[in-house]
């Protein structure tokens, strides 16, 4: 009796290891990738060179700047752009295994994310120098001037993104519909149907 006994827990106990073993996994899958990025997004930015016009010269210095820029023979005039790159992301980390929940019966998994999030992803090293006029007595544009403008342009942009929501808004709606793609792909095998939604 004792044998039969012990024979009977060695399997009800080798059973439940086996339906361990075939648990899927799902918070692991979906925390397989710590930051997901979704889309990105190229933003050109193109600034000018050009005299100081004196109704719009706002201190001393542009008037005197000015002046002598009057006196000299010749033009300068360049245009300059370059790229910078925002994106879209999901942080992962932050989901938890309350986030996702698995209906055997429908076969559905709804899967709760973080927010889309954006950054700057970086720029060009260099602008590219689209126009360039520089004739006569006028001084050319060194390399110092293109590096002012540069940053001059990068403020200007970063300014712009950070007030007017549109780009950010096109960005996160692309994110999310590759998302819900990404989601379906990874977790959707065997016949489930994946529903993300977002906190």
């Amino acid at each position: 009796m004792a044998l039969v006994l012990s024979a009977s827990v060695g399997l009800i106990s080798c059973k439940t290891e086996v339906k361990q073993e075939n648990e899927r996994d799902y918070l692991s899958e979906v925390k397989s990738v710590n930051k997901l990025i979704l889309a990105q997004m190229t933003i050109s930015k193109m600034a000018t060179v050009d005299d100081i016009d004196f109704s719009k010269a706002s201190n001393l210095k542009d008037i005197a700047a000015g002046l002598i820029d009057a006196l000299k023979v010749g033009d300068r005039k360049a245009a300059y752009s370059y790229d910078t790159y925002l994106r879209a992301y999901i942080d992962l980390n932050g989901v938890t295994a309350d986030d996702i929940r698995v209906d055997e019966s429908s076969k559905t998994i709804a899967l709760t994310l973080p927010a889309v999030q954006t950054e700057f992803a970086g720029r060009d090293l260099r602008i590219r120098e689209d126009h360039y006029r520089v004739t006569g007595l006028r001084s050319r544009i060194d390399a110092k001037e293109r590096a002012e403008i540069k940053e001059h342009m990068n403020e200007v942009l970063r300014r712009e993104v950070e007030e007017k929501p549109d780009f950010r808004l096109r960005l996160e709606n692309e994110a999310r519909s590759r998302c819900a793609s990404y989601f379906q792909s990874l977790l959707g095998d065997g016949g489930y149907t994946v529903k993300v939604n977002f906190r």
